[in-house]
């Protein structure tokens, strides 16, 4: 894999971040703030490796279709008459106007509305009113196709290179240590979506920070204490931690509130497993539920669109609840997530503005080892992404397994 070069300034500023934590430096603010950057990042981050676009319940029936924005490319999901998933760039082959603006159900078609070009939902051109092409013609005018579209624990995720290697390869051991819960199978209960004042990577790093619960969720530190978190990683492109054991505490996500996914092990059936797959899907996995964080860069730099969703285990309603009483334990739940999230938003518009600041005085932060250590690999894959390669794990510090070794042990 040939290593891509960063422009000098930038590659002065990485250099402290890929380092081993004991000696490296937080990523310097120019990678959240800098227009440049932003460019650069869009094209080799998003450009080149595979990211989260939709769930697949989003695009659940024939005739569905959503439209995705990644930056300044605009991107069409749709689900065609045989239930097969499509991606395509959001452009007519005629003029290059934008054929779908909104999400859509029970669609036959995608019309572009400038000159009426019809494609059907694998891409295909189907008619050009009121002239005819030849069919010869419109073998070569369908929509242009992402090259990349694979699913994995019930994510659609997108690669925008040509022959992209497949997603697994960049997984490592994630599908192992998911292999018993149902991820495919689950029910989507909500969504929420944000439009978020601050850069898309604070967002992740966000998630992987479990050192500020205390100071920002003090609903959730009654039940999450920060040196509950244990490491829960392998090898991949992504970040893994977990909280062992549970504890009820007479909230909206106790034990016995919902049946649990059926196949776990006793120590699965009493933790939450929280995975980051890089770059843009973060994923907190409990024994009866999900909820996952979808981030999209927009078009404006430092802004971010958010989509929260919360999926239920399959049969997680129990016997002895109606389902009108398991639909409000399944909105109470939601509402629990949807207020840690509004916090966590209030949090990271903060630090956008706190390192637009520090932009200027070219500051590194700082790592506290026990507790950054998931940032540290979330920043050195940014790194590695810009590169064009994978994380070094050489330099990824070797964390305890003993959470590990249990799951293992059964």
């Amino acid at each position: 894999m040939d290593v891509l070069q960063l422009p000098d300034r930038l590659e002065a500023l990485a250099r402290p971040t890929a380092q081993r934590i004991e000696q490296a430096k937080v990523l310097h603010p120019a990678f959240y703030t800098d227009q440049t950057y932003v460019q650069l990042e869009r094209e080799r981050i998003f450009g080149m490796n595979w990211f989260a676009a939709a769930h697949v319940h989003e695009l659940s029936k024939p005739g569905d279709v959503k439209v995705v924005e990644v930056g300044t490319k605009s991107i069409i999901l749709t689900r065609d008459k045989n239930h097969k998933l499509h991606a395509f760039y959001n452009t007519c082959r005629h003029r290059g106007a934008r054929v779908c603006s909104t999400n859509a159900s029970g669609c036959k078609q995608l019309v572009c509305p400038y000159h009426w070009w019809a494609y059907r939902l694998d891409g295909s051109l189907k008619s050009t009113p009121p002239a005819a092409v030849p069919k010869e013609r419109k073998e070569e005018l369908g929509l242009l196709r992402v090259p990349g579209l694979e699913t994995f624990a019930g994510i659609i995720f997108l690669n925008q290179t040509p022959n992209p290697t497949p997603l697994r390869d960049s997984l490592g051991d994630l599908p192992a240590k998911l292999q018993r819960y149902d991820l495919d199978d689950m029910e989507m209960h909500a969504q929420k979506t944000y439009d978020i004042a601050g850069d898309w990577k604070l967002i992740c790093e966000n998630f992987v920070d479990f050192y500020h619960i205390d100071a920002v969720h003090p609903a959730l530190s009654r039940f999450s204490r920060v040196d509950d978190h244990l490491p829960y990683q392998g090898g991949g492109q992504y970040v893994g931690f977990v909280t062992s054991p549970l504890t009820d505490c007479g909230g909206p996500g106790d034990s016995d509130k919902f049946n649990a996914f059926g196949r776990l092990r006793p120590i699965e059936s009493n933790s939450a497993l929280f995975f980051h797959i890089f770059p843009n899907v973060s994923v907190t996995i409990y024994p009866h539920s999900v909820y996952t964080l979808l981030t999209l860069p927009s078009k404006t730099q430092g802004r971010t669109e958010e989509q929260l969703t919360l999926l239920m285990a399959p049969g997680a309603r129990r016997e002895e609840v109606s389902q009108d009483e398991h639909m409000e334990r399944c909105n109470a739940l939601m509402d629990f997530v949807t207020n840690i999230n509004d916090e966590d938003v209030v949090a990271i518009e903060n630090l956008q503005v706190g390192l637009t600041n520090l932009d200027s005085q070219g500051m590194h932060g700082e790592f506290l080892p026990k507790y950054d250590w998931p940032v540290h690999r979330f920043q050195n894959m940014v790194l590695s992404g810009l590169r064009g390669t994978r994380i070094d794990e050489d330099v990824m510090p070797k964390l305890p397994d003993s959470f590990e070794r249990k799951v293992l042990a059964g």
